[in-house]
């Protein structure tokens, strides 16, 4: 209630309890009072509100006021006792209650039994009024700091009820819910908090924690924007949404935010080394190289430097300059274990890349547990080395103790049943992918998934239709099944199956993808398939493989001109695809630009493509490397 509203109420209690007495001064009186009061005048406003008081000692509203001025005159015992006195004679006093509640909580420290003692009255208040959100915060505050995070979470959830938009109301309850365990909840009202003030900071900061862990470094990168623009000066915050870019997968935005850094500090050797890690991965590696060797030039034993420069040579199929620089890193004195396991993975990896598969399984093997999970590129190295060889009794065996110890987690558990079924272990294959089915969705997933990367599409196929029995309507496992179903050959109840997950979720981008590229691939529904994937890239338009897709459905729609634009911008984002490069290669080859086309096919077949792309990739460069030696030969 407002200072007026109350004064206006006074003086009407006491023009009532005046009426018996026409000569009453008393509303004159508390005029008179409460002008003293707002001078700072405490000792006048009070011997006038005595008389009052004297007067009228069963008025609760008197009462309260002459309580309001001890306050403000700091004599909070008075105030205390006053306010005591209101509550006992007006229970339903809203304002009374509340002050009281406030006067408590301000005095009661650590004793627990006065902070009860102010939560009670506290909790009247707001029984009374409970659009009241500073009484609901200061509840719900009490409840969090003396450990019932349960009954805060109920209170903000009320408050929350009546007002949205509020932004403390929703970080303070997200707050709880970490408290409860319930952090997956609470980032939707972070989020709620952010969006209705954007340069929230607390809750960004959050916020960027909780993007950073769960790998949502665009969506980390994205909610800085506002404080940078709000702190255009702030480098700190530049630096550190340039390295979400980075790690988001958009290195041109990075790669444009760390150059920026650097013209404004050209001595911080962190945006170099950041910058030379954007320019890696797009690819300008001789730009890059450029940066390391000055950086190592002035840091030679820097384990990040090295680590980053020895990627790029790898990246460059360097394999022996890598090797020399990863050796040098493990060289250094008290690398940390990071860089240390990378440079071994490395090292494992470059002997797969040469051909000396036993030294790759013999040096991958050891970093298989890292801080005590499962580290999957080592594994995979080992077992890429096992596949070559056509070893996969041996993988089985030794991924033995991994499966044991990590019993549900499905990558490990993925390439186990994957080679118990290239070993023809039928049964056991069968036994593991029924135990994974057991451990939830994703784990049925990547059950299945295993036996597609084994060519058993039957088996897959039976691993995912029996788990939709139990979860008919989920429908990650639906796109799994129809993706099974397509890679079998089975292209009718592939796309049947697709069309029933867009039935009812028609904003499906992954399935608008899939099924779109399908139909592109099979020269069918090519105006439809374009609408759909045109969706689909709407939805998600940093996403390379449904630009990929689209400009692949214009190109076979005879829309060079289009395909070429979308395929560009695929080829953008996702510089080592093999598929992208030589769908663009495709395009240019269709427009005749031969020699274009020529060097995009070459460059996709160091993109590590699938075997059988490898074959169409050969088969291509020698046709059109015949049609320039007919070209060039004179009649």
């Amino acid at each position: 209630m407002t200072k007026y509203a109350f004064l206006l109420l006074a003086l009407l209690a006491l023009s009532v309890s005046a009426g018996a007495q026409q000569t009453s001064d008393d509303p004159y009186e508390f005029i008179l009072a409460k002008l003293a009061a707002d001078d700072g005048r405490f000792d006048e406003a009070l011997s006038r509100m005595d008389k009052i008081v004297a007067r009228n000692p069963q008025n609760a509203v008197v009462l309260y006021e002459r309580a309001m001025i001890l306050v403000d005159a700091s004599k909070i015992d008075a105030a205390e006792a006053e306010l005591r006195k209101v509550v006992a004679l007006q229970p339903n006093f809203y304002d009374a209650e509340r002050v009281l509640g406030r006067v408590l909580l301000d005095r009661a420290g650590t004793d627990k039994t006065k902070v009860d003692d102010a939560l009670l009255h506290l909790q009247n208040a707001f029984k009374i009024y409970p659009d009241d959100l500073g009484t609901g915060m200061a509840i719900s505050q009490i409840y969090s700091a003396s450990g019932r995070p349960a009954e805060a979470e109920k209170i903000i959830a009320s408050m929350l009820e009546r007002a949205p938009d509020q932004r403390g109301l929703n970080y303070a309850y997200a707050q709880v819910l970490t408290k409860l365990g319930r952090g997956a909840e609470a980032v939707k009202y972070l989020e709620r908090a952010v969006e209705v003030d954007p340069t929230f900071g607390l809750a960004i900061q959050q916020l960027v924690d909780v993007y950073q862990s769960t790998g949502q470094y665009q969506n980390a990168a994205d909610v800085l924007q506002p404080l940078i623009n709000e702190e255009p000066t702030n480098l700190d915050l530049q630096r550190q949404q340039a390295y979400f870019y980075l790690r988001g997968g958009l290195p041109d935005k990075a790669r444009s935010r760390f150059a920026a850094l650097l013209a404004a500090d050209p001595k911080d050797t962190r945006t170099q080394y950041y910058l030379a890690e954007s320019l890696s991965e797009l690819e300008r590696y001789d730009e890059a190289d450029r940066i390391y060797r000055q950086l190592l030039e002035k840091t030679p034993d820097d384990p990040d430097v090295l680590a980053g420069f020895g990627l790029t040579q790898v990246s460059r199929k360097k394999y022996d300059e890598a090797a020399k620089t990863f050796r040098t890193l493990l060289a250094v004195p008290d690398v940390p274990e990071g860089p240390q396991t990378l440079a071994k993975t490395e090292l494992a990896f470059i002997d797969l890349q040469k051909g000396n598969l036993q030294q790759a399984i013999d040096a991958a093997k050891p970093l298989f547990v890292f801080h005590d999970k499962p580290n999957r590129q080592p594994i995979t190295i080992a077992i890429d080395a096992l596949r070559k060889q056509k070893r996969y009794a041996d993988a089985v065996t030794l991924l033995q103790p991994l499966v044991d110890k990590y019993a549900s987690d499905p990558f490990v558990n993925a390439r186990y049943i994957e080679m118990l079924a290239r070993a023809g272990d039928k049964d056991r294959a069968r036994v593991a992918a029924s135990t994974q089915s057991k451990f939830g969705v994703q784990n049925t997933i990547s059950a299945a998934e295993a036996y597609v990367q084994a060519d058993q599409y039957d088996q897959a196929i039976a691993v995912l239709r029996e788990a939709l029995r139990t979860k008919p309507d989920e429908v990650d496992l639906q796109f799994e099944l129809a993706g099974a179903l397509e890679r079998s050959g089975n292209k009718a109840d592939a796309e049947k199956t697709f069309l029933d997950i867009l039935a009812k979720h028609p904003e499906n981008a992954a399935t608008m993808n899939y099924l779109g590229y399908m139909w592109a691939e099979q020269g069918t529904n090519l105006e439809r398939a374009a609408t759909m994937l045109t969706k689909a890239v709407t939805q998600e338009p940093g996403n390379g493989a449904y630009l990929d897709s689209l400009g692949w459905a214009y190109f076979r729609q005879g829309k060079l001109e289009l395909a070429e634009k979308y395929l560009n911008d695929a080829a953008r984002i996702l510089p080592r695809d093999a598929t992208v490069h030589e769908h663009l290669g495709d395009v240019l080859a269709k427009r005749g630009e031969t020699t274009r086309a020529l060097s995009l096919y070459r460059v996709a077949l160091t993109l590590d493509p699938e075997s059988k792309d490898e074959a169409k990739l050969r088969s291509k460069i020698a046709e059109l490397e015949k049609q320039q030696q007919a070209q060039q030969t004179p009649r």
